[in-house]
């Protein structure tokens, strides 16, 4: 009985995250805008990234923002995001083709590549295009 229990532990493939300190769930807390050297408080604002495996979802909780799904690669101080799509789950995921779905959220390509300026267990700044955004981790 034992030996058949590990025959079938053997047979099951587990994938490991190597995504380090990036996995797990991430407060947006501040906007600096690169255009103009502003900085905004976002503490407040319902922005949340969710970081597991190869998959990120970007959502507001408290503004009518569809959440959206992306696959993503994390290599050489770049965080390559690709394959977006909206959280319809009443109707159905959608694979996002307009790029304005993504602008709330900072992202400004339906595959993006964002520059990590800074991440550790506590902290994550990311800067896109006309971005650079700061989160804790939650």
């Amino acid at each position: 009985m034992a030996l058949a229990g590990l025959m079938t532990l053997a047979g099951c493939t587990f994938e490991a995250s190597d995504n380090g300190a990036l996995d797990g769930y991430w407060q947006l807390t501040q906007t600096d805008t690169l255009s103009n050297g502003r900085s905004a408080d976002m503490r407040e604002s319902g922005f949340f990234w969710a970081v597991q495996h190869r998959l990120l979802e970007v959502r507001n909780t408290r503004q009518g923002i569809l959440p959206v799904f992306f696959r993503f690669e994390l290599r050489d101080g770049l965080l390559m995001l690709s394959h977006p799509v909206g959280d319809l789950r009443a109707i159905g995921d959608s694979t996002i083709t307009d790029v304005a779905t993504l602008r709330p959220y900072g992202i400004t390509r339906l595959s993006d590549t964002l520059r990590v300026l800074r991440l550790d267990s506590d902290h994550m700044t990311l800067q896109a295009q006309t971005v650079r955004m700061h989160f804790r981790k939650y």
